[in-house]
């Protein structure tokens, strides 16, 4: 007969091992998230700054865009400004010139001119201008002065030319000063008629 017990009621004691001593437990190793977090930053860092690199570039792009289609318009209105000013003054000239225009209207178109502020409008209104021929406004004080001065050429400064107003006869002398130097002649006076007439003769 077998009288060992089963090892299944055998019972181990370590002698070794103090009852009242707790059961040493392995230490946990900190989990590393560090790494992962770093990581997380440094992807959203990054991310943040392509979307702000781009939407500066769609910015300045918008801008440049914004500012050449603006500068466009402000060319197109100024052409169109300039057109319709020289067109302005073109049709207060062809009013005007029948067969040349009087040295008054002369002056008048010669004022608008100067209130351009335009300078390129200034210059094609001048040029339009200078092309004019002036005639002189005669005034037929009498019979005897209507039949020998009213149908006068403006280019013949032999005879006598009457005007209104002194100031009127000044301004035909002066437009037509280099015909009249060229002419042979040196200066000009301007008399009174006693009836509101002034007589313009030139001298050699």
């Amino acid at each position: 007969m077998n009288n060992q017990e089963p090892k299944s009621r055998v019972q181990r004691y370590n002698f070794n091992q103090d009852p009242n001593r707790p059961t040493r437990q392995r230490p946990r190793k900190p989990r590393r998230w560090w790494p992962w977090v770093m990581t997380l930053l440094t992807l959203a860092i990054a991310i943040l700054l392509v979307l702000g690199i781009t939407h500066h570039n769609k910015s300045v792009t918008n801008t440049v865009s914004t500012t050449s289609s603006s500068a466009s318009l402000v060319a197109k209105a100024s052409s169109v400004s300039e057109q319709s000013a020289y067109e302005s003054f073109k049709n207060k000239y062809d009013d005007y010139n029948d067969n040349g225009i009087t040295v008054s209207q002369k002056q008048k178109l010669q004022n608008m001119i100067n209130d351009e502020s335009n300078s390129a409008v200034q210059s094609r209104e001048q040029k339009l201008l200078d092309q004019a021929q002036t005639k002189s406004s005669v005034s037929s004080s009498s019979s005897a002065a209507s039949s020998s001065q009213s149908s006068h050429n403006p280019t013949s400064f032999d005879s006598v030319h009457t005007f209104s107003s002194v100031n009127d006869a000044q301004n035909w002398a002066q437009a037509s000063k280099n015909q009249w130097l060229q002419a042979g002649y040196t200066t000009y006076t301007i008399t009174s008629d006693g009836q509101g007439n002034y007589n313009l003769q030139f001298v050699r």
